[in-house]
């Protein structure tokens, strides 16, 4: 009978914490994915928050801001390997990932605070 208590007691305590960790990780800075994750989108995040991503210098994160204003949104991983400085080596460090919606993004080091940004304007429909 403790035995099944003890049970019931731990599967509501583990619910609890499952439903509150979302709320808890909303508060870091930055664009953030579905549970949280802070995240630096190529196609809209500020050269500042550019350079806190793994591989991304200073210069770089000014080079990518400066390719995509001249020729458009990154589409997929490899067409950063367009912008001058990042080499195979600097992407495998990046590690950029496609989000449900199209959008290009990477995380940032360990430790970094990511400043807050706005949100790109929505484009309009096509419909």
């Amino acid at each position: 009978m403790k035995t099944k208590v003890t049970v019931i007691v731990l599967a509501a305590l583990l619910t609890c914490l499952w439903a509150v960790s979302p709320a808890l990780a909303q508060k870091k800075k930055g664009h953030t994915g579905g549970l949280g994750e802070a995240r630096i989108q190529f196609n809209v995040s500020s050269a500042n928050n550019l350079a806190k991503a793994p591989g991304i210098t200073k210069q770089i994160a000014e080079a990518i801001c400066k390719y995509r204003e001249e020729k458009g949104p990154f589409k997929k991983p490899d067409d950063l390997l367009k912008v001058p400085g990042i080499t195979a080596e600097v992407l495998k460090q990046i590690n950029p990932q496609v989000g449900t919606e199209g959008d290009l993004y990477t995380v940032p080091r360990p430790g970094e605070e990511l400043e807050d940004e706005e949100d790109a304007p929505l484009s309009p429909s096509k419909c």
